[in-house]
């Protein structure tokens, strides 16, 4: 009897451990078929996925348009306002408006990572997009690998809601603008009808340096030059040309993360479409628009509308308000007395293409 029994309950105790056996496999079964976190997936594909079809982000926050002449959009890091901010304060909405411009900030999305290092939360952006009705939000994250589909998302925005202007103007926020020089170059004319204007590139060589953050190997690139191509810091094009570059990214199975060689570069030249070089109103060293600014004193326009703002925020409202004021108020300067050739300061030339800016202020003699 006892014997039968401790039988009986060595076969229940046999059937408990089974059991426990079989939900604990289930269990590892479903964890680990589990769908990935959508942050996980789109960090995965910012890593690694930099060869193949480009994919329309969704968009979290889309302003409206309200241009008649100029779309302005700049590339932003979501965890960095205050560029946005001195473009804001040097050109406000309502300037902007009487201008016929539509400035409009383009962003991606920050991981935790991101969240914790810059103390820009979602809700921040939400915030600061509805204070200024002009923030273009991707669901993407904000990263260096992202910038072909930022500079894609603000393209198709400009194309699809600014049914009235003439022109499109793509800018990073970190580079300084004379927006009055350039209206008025685009009013007299200036800018070819089907090209991309802006700063020439040619002949440049893909960095193969792993170190580098713009390492390129040969099977994101296998070409030894690229294509010649404008400079993301500033470009401007009419927004059929921008439809034709649209619809070739949408259309072909090409993809290429650094943003102005792609756009400017491989697809226009896939699409025959023409460059105008205006380098000669960009200057490299921001050095020179200090010297510029000093100009005002003697009511001297600059020939220079465009450069980095070498880690100074507050360098683009101070070159607006002598932008502005020499609009109406300064004469051109004369051939020999060009800021280029009479600013003295040690001049040392960054890379537009590896969008290097020096941060360093030096007293100009």
């Amino acid at each position: 009897m006892v014997r039968h029994i401790l039988l009986k309950y060595r076969f229940l105790l046999l059937l408990v451990c089974t059991g426990c056996i079989l939900l604990f496999i289930i269990f590892m079964e479903r964890y680990l078929q589990s769908p990935t976190p959508k942050v996980n997936l789109v960090h995965l594909q910012t890593t690694y996925e930099m060869i193949g079809k480009p994919r329309t982000p969704r968009i979290i926050i889309e302003p409206p348009c309200n241009a008649t002449f100029l779309v302005w959009i700049v590339t932003s890091y979501a965890g960095e306002p205050s560029p946005r901010s001195a473009l804001r304060r040097a050109y406000t909405h309502e300037e902007l408006a009487v201008l016929g411009v539509r400035r409009v900030f383009l962003l991606g999305t920050l991981n935790d990572d991101a969240k914790r290092k810059t103390h820009m939360l979602q809700n921040s952006l939400l915030d600061e997009a509805r204070r200024f009705n002009d923030i273009l939000q991707g669901d993407f994250l904000d990263t260096y690998r992202n910038l072909t589909r930022k500079h894609l998302m603000g393209l198709h925005w400009a194309v699809n809601n600014c049914k009235d202007v003439k022109y499109i103007v793509k800018m990073d926020d970190d580079i300084v603008v004379n927006m009055y020089g350039i209206l008025e170059k685009l009013h007299l004319g200036v800018v070819k009808e089907s090209s991309l204007s802006g700063y020439l590139m040619k002949n440049m060589i893909p960095v193969r340096e792993p170190a580098n953050k713009w390492y390129v190997s040969n099977v994101e690139y296998a070409g030894s030059f690229y294509p010649d191509f404008v400079s993301g810091w500033l470009y401007v094009t009419r927004p059929q040309v921008a439809r034709q570059l649209i619809n070739y990214a949408e259309s072909s199975h090409e993809y290429f993360w650094i943003d102005d060689v792609f756009i400017t570069g491989i697809l226009r030249h896939a699409l025959n479409i023409n460059v105008q070089n205006i380098s000669e109103i960009y200057t490299t060293d921001y050095r020179y628009l200090e010297c510029c600014i000093k100009g005002r004193v003697s009511l001297l326009k600059c020939e220079f509308l465009i450069g980095p703002n070498g880690g100074d925020v507050e360098l683009q409202v101070r070159f607006k308000e002598f932008a502005k004021f020499c609009h109406a108020n300064c004469s051109p300067r004369e051939k020999s007395n060009l800021v280029g050739k009479t600013c003295v300061t040690a001049y040392k030339e960054p890379n537009p293409y590896k969008g290097a800016v020096q941060i360093s202020p030096v007293r100009i003699l």
